[in-house]
C-alpha cells in the first residue's frame, strides 16, 4: 500500500463531506471522457478565435504557416499549428499576450509571474488577466481536492518570497484561500539590502509548531532539509500530514526518509504529494496518490501533448517525449504547443485509482515525472535520464562510489551498438548480491541491462585532486 492510497469510491465519498468540493458541480475532473473531449474542444475552438483577432505573435504565424484557423476543431488538429519555441517566446514576451480590443472588465491585466529560471537562464513573464485569476483559484481548489485538503487544514508555505513573482509562493496562497484553509506565509528566503523580512528555517519551524501545521508547501529539497532540522531540534510537527513537494523529483527513498523524521505514531498516514509545478500552466500537477500520476488539475484550461525530439509529431499515448503545452481558455499570456523543454509522458481517461477524468503525467523515468530534456540522453536508441539512475544507486548499501559510463562496445566504430557501465567502488557486502540489486534498480529506472566494473574508490573519486565527483561520463 502507498501512503495516500484512494479508491474512485472514497475519493467521492472524502467529496461529499466537504460542502466547498461537493457545491463544485461544474468540475470537469469529473466528466465523464466524452464531455470532458467536447468542453475541450469548444474552448479550443473560441480560444483560436480569440488569438487570430487578438494576438500579436500567432496572428504573424499563422499568417506565415497559412494556418486556417476554422479548419481546427478537434485536439488532433493542433497538428496543424507549428510549435513554439521557449527561446521565441523570450525574444518578446509582450507578443503573446492577447490585446483585446475593446476590453471587457475581466480583461485588465491582474497579475504578473515568472519562470523561477530557463535554460537560458532569464526569467520569463507570464500575464493573468483577471478572468485568468478566476480561473485560476478555481484550478488551485479543485487541485486541493485532488490531494484531499480540507478547510480544517493548515498551511505552511516554505516557498521562498523572492525578488520576482513565481508561482510556487503565490498559488500556495490562492489554494488556501480558495478552500478556506488557515495559511501562515513562512517568508524564507534571503533578505534584500535594506529589507529585513525574511525568516530563518528555525523561526519556521518554530511557526509550525504555533500553528500546527498540516500541510507544508514548498520546494522538495527544502522541505527534507526543514524536516532533518526539526528532527534535530525536537519541534512538534505531529500535526503534519500532507507534503506538497515540488521543483524535485522525490523518489520513494526520499519519500519513506521524511517521513521517518516525523513522529512515529504519524508516519505511516503522511500523504509526499510530488507535483511537477510548471508557469506555463500557472500552478501543479499533483497526485492523487504517491507515484499515481500527476493530474492536470484543469483540463479546460490546459492541453498537454507528448512530441517525438526529433520529428515533433504526436507520439503515443504513454511514451516518454517532448511536452506541449497549448491554452484552451486564457485571456492574459496565450501559448500555442508551446515547447516546456521538458520529456515527459501522459496517460488520459479515467484514474484507476481516483477515479478523475483527463490527463496525468506518469512516471517513466525512476521516480521522475518529468525531466529536463537537456538531461536526457539517448543510449541504443533508449532515452535516460542519469538522475533517475543516480537516484536509485544513492539509496543502496554498501556503494562506496559509483560512476555512470556510456561508451560505444568499439570504441573505433561510430556505429557500434552503445553500452551503459556502471562503475563502483563497494565495502561490507558481497559483490554479487550487490551486483544484482544494482542491475535491477537500473534496468528499473532505464530499460537498460548495465555491465558492473568493480573499482577501488580512488580511481572514481579522490578528494586529495578534486573538489566533486563526476558521476556521469559519456565518452562515445
Amino acid at each position: 500500500m502507498k501512503a495516500g492510497d484512494i479508491t474512485p469510491r472514497e475519493a467521492r465519498e472524502f467529496i461529499e463531506r466537504w460542502p466547498v468540493y461537493r457545491e463544485d458541480r461544474d468540475n470537469p475532473l469529473w466528466s465523464d471522457p466524452g464531455a470532458l473531449r467536447a468542453l475541450q474542444e469548444n474552448n479550443l475552438r473560441r480560444q483560436l478565435e480569440l488569438v487570430a483577432e487578438f494576438s500579436p505573435f500567432y496572428r504573424k504565424v499563422f499568417r506565415r504557416e497559412r494556418v486556417e484557423v476554422e479548419k481546427i476543431r478537434t485536439l488532433e488538429d493542433l497538428e496543424r499549428i507549428p510549435v513554439t519555441m521557449k527561446e521565441t517566446y523570450l525574444e518578446n514576451p509582450l507578443s503573446f499576450l492577447l490585446v483585446i480590443d475593446p476590453p471587457e472588465p475581466l480583461d485588465i491585466t491582474y497579475e504578473i509571474t515568472y519562470t523561477s529560471g530557463t535554460t537560458t537562464g532569464a526569467p520569463a513573464p507570464f500575464f493573468n488577466s483577471t478572468y485568468d485569476m478566476y480561473n485560476i483559484a478555481l484550478q488551485m481548489r479543485r487541485m486541493a481536492e485532488i490531494c484531499r485538503m480540507t478547510p480544517e487544514d493548515a498551511v505552511l508555505n516554505l516557498f521562498p518570497y523572492g525578488n520576482l513573482p513565481h508561482v510556487g509562493f503565490h498559488r500556495t496562497v490562492h489554494f488556501a484561500s480558495a478552500v478556506g484553509m488557515r495559511l501562515v506565509n513562512a517568508m524564507v528566503g534571503r533578505d534584500a539590502p535594506g529589507f529585513p523580512l525574511h525568516r530563518s528555517m528555525d523561526e519556521a519551524l518554530e511557526l509550525a509548531e504555533r500553528h500546527r501545521a498540516s500541510v507544508l508547501a514548498g520546494v522538495g529539497r527544502y522541505e527534507r532539509r526543514f524536516l532533518v532540522r526539526g528532527h534535530q531540534t525536537g519541534a512538534d510537527l505531529s500535526a503534519v500530514r500532507l507534503i506538497m513537494a515540488f521543483g524535485d523529483a522525490v523518489p520513494e527513498g526520499v519519500r519513506d526518509e521524511m517521513r521517518g523524521l516525523l513522529p512515529t505514531e504519524r508516519q505511516e498516514e503522511v500523504f509526499v504529494n510530488n507535483g511537477y509545478m510548471l508557469t506555463e500552466c500557472q500552478g501543479p500537477f499533483v497526485e492523487c496518490r504517491e507515484f499515481g500520476g500527476n493530474h492536470n488539475s484543469a483540463p479546460n484550461l490546459y492541453h498537454i501533448e507528448i512530441l517525438d525530439p526529433e520529428t515533433l509529431r504526436p507520439l503515443p499515448e504513454g511514451e516518454l517525449g517532448m511536452l506541449a503545452v497549448t491554452h484552451l481558455d486564457r485571456r492574459g499570456t496565450v501559448l500555442l504547443r508551446y515547447l516546456v523543454g521538458d520529456m515527459a509522458a501522459v496517460e488520459s481517461g479515467t484514474c484507476p485509482h481516483c477515479g478523475r477524468c483527463g490527463q496525468r503525467l506518469v512516471v517513466r523515468m525512476g521516480s521522475t515525472y518529468a525531466v529536463r530534456a537537456e538531461k536526457v540522453i539517448r543510449v541504443g536508441g533508449k532515452l535516460v535520464n542519469p538522475e533517475a539512475v543516480k537516484s536509485q544507486l544513492a539509496g543502496v548499501k554498501g556503494v562506496v562510489e559509483y560512476q555512470l559510463v556510456v561508451e560505444k562496445e568499439d570504441p573505433g566504430n561510430p556505429y557500434s551498438p552503445d553500452r551503459l557501465i556502471i562503475r563502483m567502488s563497494v565495502a561490507g557486502r558481497m559483490r554479487q548480491d550487490l551486483e544484482e540489486e544494482v542491475v535491477a534498480k537500473v534496468r528499473e529506472a532505464t530499460n537498460i541491462t548495465p555491465l558492473i566494473h568493480f573499482v577501488q574508490s580512488p580511481e572514481i573519486y579522490d578528494p586529495t585532486m578534486v573538489l566533486k565527483a563526476t558521476r556521469f561520463l559519456d565518452k562515445r
